[in-house]
């Protein structure tokens, strides 16, 4: 009888102080793999997030802190970072393997990012360590070579090629995460590719792993407290259960199946009236991408004169949740410790200006077509504050220069198509990261970006980019950046209209839930619920 209490009590009771609980969250889709250096989809980040423990985290403020990392120094030339680890931080995985996590964890972890035969995605984001992107090219085959070195069990230095303010920040993602040579070896080739073929160094391990493409019953994973962990730094809830593609995530919510809800526009709206509690990020810009291939806005100067005729307050919105945007860069961004948009000074964008508009619409005349000006669509997507707000632009630009358009609305799936496709003129496109910094949402525009859907192409763009990030100082890499952002409103490539707010909703008496509005993971380690 006893043992039948405990288990029932294991399944969701909870303490006076909060602990003890099961919280249920639902994920998108099957992660592919759990393997956070070749990982390359956001519902096995949301699973790493809970499942390792990196150098360095971000806290429910945003800000960056020492993780597996109790501390770290830097030199003063921006390329020598030098931790101390903390030697009560174990690998357990709930069937007997069990391990300290030293600095060889995150050596070992960093040589098969880079290591050809790994082919990681997210490699070429850490190639600003000594030796990486020569190691994953195959110039240089002995690993040893990598600026990660294991100065003991416990320290640790990495070495960069050039600096990186935003070096901390990439710490905290799912490529560097450690990885414990002996368990790897122990699978056998499948790491991460099932529930037994991953351990854990953080708050929870992997339990159970169910997944049947054929069926929509009892998809989901199981994950449990790290033991060892919660003995020297308190893992609250008991575990977590991911219930993967749920039919209905926001019923779910709302029928406290699941005790997170992320969300933004109308639905937003309605949960915020209704009470949740939340959290508020604006992380995302709304506004006009052009396709520079096309017939009539190959020519920059009509670009321009959309951008020069648009008066942003005028058309004005009052949803919650939306405000007008002057940058690409929304004011969330910080760049290392600091925030990017108080470094740089000031917005980057085309101010309204009816001289420079005329001006501009006259020598785009004599550059394209007038036929190419007729009949145009612009591809919005399916969000009434979004279609309201471009409504009124669209009729600032016929007042101001008798252009017309028609504003065509998509469902999300034909949306998607659309702009992945580049079958667009221009179109109603949202600027966001992947994480912390300006080079995350700057990066779309490189001329080889994956999400590069203009066709834009800029040498001077692309130099200032890679200029930015080997910059000595966040100052010079902030000015860098925002000589970029200007590069890119300055060509009209893309005219910043509209910020959104994101919302981490939370179930009714939870605290202690933290979501990343970057990675868009939530961290369930100090999640409590009374």
């Amino acid at each position: 009888m006893a043992a039948a209490v405990l288990l029932v009590c294991g399944s969701g009771c909870r303490e006076k102080d909060g602990s003890g609980y099961i919280f249920k969250y639902d994920i998108a889709a099957n992660p592919v793999t759990l393997d956070p250096q070749t990982a390359n989809d956001s519902s096995a980040y949301e699973i790493i997030a809970n499942l390792f423990e990196g150098l360095l985290k971000v806290d429910s403020a945003g800000d960056i802190q020492p993780a597996v990392a109790e501390s770290y120094e830097v030199s003063e030339d921006g390329l020598v970072y030098s931790f101390k680890l903390r030697e009560d931080i174990y690998w357990y995985d709930g069937r007997g393997f069990e391990a300290p996590c030293t600095a060889h964890d995150f050596v070992f972890a960093f040589q098969r990012l880079f290591k050809p035969a790994t082919k990681s995605k997210t490699a070429g984001g850490f190639f600003c360590i000594k030796n990486a992107q020569a190691i994953n090219g195959g110039t240089i085959t002995d690993l040893s070579e990598l600026g990660v070195e294991a100065v003991s069990d416990y320290e640790l230095v990495i070495t960069l090629e050039y600096p990186n303010p935003s070096f901390p920040v990439l710490l905290t993602t799912a490529p560097a995460m450690p990885c414990n040579e002996e368990f790897y070896r122990s699978t056998d080739g499948k790491y991460g590719l099932y529930g037994d073929a991953v351990a854990s160094n953080g708050a929870f391990y992997v339990y159970k792993w169910n997944y049947d493409p054929w069926s929509s019953d009892n998809n989901n994973i199981i994950m449990r407290a790290n033991a060892k962990n919660d003995e020297n730094d308190t893992i609250y809830p008991y575990g977590l259960n991911f219930f993967i593609e749920e039919a209905d995530s926001y019923q779910n919510f709302l029928d406290e199946q699941s005790h997170v809800y992320i969300t933004s526009g109308a639905e937003a709206v309605r949960l915020l009236n209704m009470g949740y509690e939340y959290s508020e990020s604006s992380n995302r810009v709304w506004g006009v991408l052009f396709n520079v291939k096309s017939d009539a806005f190959k020519s920059t100067a009509l670009r321009q004169a959309l951008a020069y005729s648009i008066d942003r307050d005028g058309a004005g919105t009052d949803t919650i949740g939306y405000e007008a945007a002057r940058s690409i860069v929304p004011s969330s961004v910080k760049l290392g410790e600091e925030d990017y948009r108080e470094l740089a000074g000031r917005d980057s964008y085309l101010a309204l200006s009816g001289l420079l508009a005329d001006n501009a619409f006259d020598k785009a005349l004599g550059e394209v077509n007038k036929s190419d000006l007729t009949g145009m669509t612009l591809y919005v997507p399916d969000d009434d504050a979004i279609v309201e707000y471009i409504s009124a632009v669209a009729q600032q630009w016929q007042a101001r220069l008798n252009f017309y358009c028609n504003i065509k609305r998509l469902p999300a799936s034909e949306y998607e198509k659309v702009l992945k496709n580049g079958d667009f003129d221009f179109i109603v496109a949202d600027i966001s990261g992947s994480f912390n910094s300006p080079y995350a949402y700057l990066s779309s525009f490189l001329s080889t970006g994956s999400g590069n859907y203009s066709g834009y192409r800029n040498p001077v763009f692309d130099m200032l980019m890679e200029s930015a990030e080997s910059a000595a100082t966040a100052e010079e890499s902030a000015e860098l950046y925002f000589q970029a952002e200007e590069t890119v409103t300055g060509d009209g490539v893309f005219i910043p209209l509209l910020g959104q707010s994101e919302y981490a909703f939370f179930g009714e008496d939870c605290q202690g839930i933290v979501y990343n509005p970057f990675s868009k993971t939530v961290v369930f380690r100090e999640a409590k619920k009374f």
